[in-house]
């Protein structure tokens, strides 16, 4: 084995904090020793074989040169962990996008300030709300949602419709949102949605494996981090204040996602019935389980049929949840898969750029992850 004769100490730590791993189930991921192999190497203890930093380069997404160039690679800052019931070990794909998103955002940042733009002042601008139904409007009104053009779209995919509407009511307002792939390899228990700020690029990332109405309730739920400017990993869609195994600020930016996709003053009946909930869920694209706990919430489903209405539903969904689990598959069009991710205003700007002849072609491809001439 041919190990290599130096290695950066610093830059080997800090691409392993950027990936969120600790040096144990680092060195699990690369050697079947008990050793903790990585806790070695940034001791300077021992080093690493070219082999062990060819597979460290990929685990980390960074160059190998970067493991033995004196250019300190840059630490990014440790975004809010709001999950529950992740897998111990299950992060790195979590942290490869948190990684890439984070590039997206610099290269973004240097090129809006390079061409005189403001800071986005949409981010943030809630941050002094304290009640989910005052953010809900506040949200409404800045991006000008109207819960009646949701309510309008019908038909065969109205559900990705809606979800479109509401992205491109944020992308008009400088907030750039993308999707997870096939190749990011992230399960719906481990990440339903993502915020990062950015003074010039705030992002939001959404799982693609989850269900539509699923998407957009936690498209508005990172919204609402966003305008309070709190930084999220999340995978929850409970917004029930009973539930105390969910950190306070995820209940809050839930129940302002509640507020927003089914307010109130929708509900004018004392009680709605299990036919209700069926129609209620096909006019606002949602599904029945939140529709459910959203009336229950309200105090609008009947005491007498509620244990059995909600165990009814919720045998439904985990049965609908069971047929669809592998539903997105690792086939599809590779090009049309990358610019879901990467979303429509990241790929615009770098299209545009590209066009004006501001980046060269293998920059603009790079930054893609597909090639650039394929846009349209």
């Amino acid at each position: 084995m041919a190990y290599v004769k130096f290695v950066n100490k610093i830059n080997l730590k800090i691409a392993r904090e950027n990936m969120g791993l600790d040096t144990l189930n680092a060195s699990k991921m690369i050697s079947t020793s008990k050793n903790d192999l990585i806790l070695e190497w940034e001791n300077g203890k021992s080093l690493p074989t070219w082999a062990q930093v060819e597979k460290l380069s990929k685990i980390y997404n960074v160059s190998e040169l970067m493991f033995f160039s004196n250019q300190k690679l840059d630490k990014y800052k440790k975004i809010p962990d709001y999950r529950v019931g992740v897998k111990e070990g299950s992060d790195k794909d979590v942290w490869k996008l948190i990684n890439l998103t984070i590039k997206r955002q610099e290269w973004l940042e240097n090129k809006l300030k390079s061409e005189g733009y403001s800071p986005n002042n949409i981010q943030g601008s809630g941050k002094n709300i304290t009640q989910p139904l005052g953010l809900a409007d506040f949200i409404k009104e800045k991006l000008n949602i109207k819960i009646e053009e949701i309510k309008n779209i019908s038909g065969y995919g109205s559900g990705k419709k809606v979800l479109k509407y509401l992205i491109s009511k944020a992308e008009e307002k400088g907030i750039f949102v993308g999707k997870t792939i096939a190749h990011h390899d992230i399960e719906v228990e481990g990440m339903r949605g993502l915020f990062i700020s950015n003074n010039y690029a705030p992002f939001i990332i959404l799982n693609r494996k989850d269900a539509i109405s699923a998407q957009i309730f936690s498209f508005i739920h990172e919204l609402s981090h966003l305008f309070r400017m709190s930084e999220s990993i999340s995978n929850s869609l409970d917004f029930r204040i009973s539930n105390n195994k969910i950190n306070k600020e995820e209940v809050f930016c839930n129940r302002v996602a509640a507020e927003l996709l089914l307010p109130n003053s929708e509900f004018d009946k004392d009680f709605y019935t299990r036919l209700d909930i069926d129609n209620l869920s096909e006019l606002y694209k949602l599904s029945k389980i939140f529709i459910f706990y959203r009336l229950k919430d309200l105090g609008k489903i009947e005491k007498r049929i509620m244990g059995e209405l909600e165990a009814q539903i919720v045998k439904e969904t985990e049965e609908n949840i069971a047929k669809s689990k592998n539903r997105i598959s690792k086939g599809g069009d590779y090009n049309n898969n990358m610019k879901d991710s990467n979303g429509n205003l990241f790929n615009k700007i770098v299209s545009n750029s590209y066009l004006e002849n501001k980046i060269n072609y293998v920059e603009a491809s790079k930054l893609l992850n597909f090639s650039v001439e394929k846009y349209d």
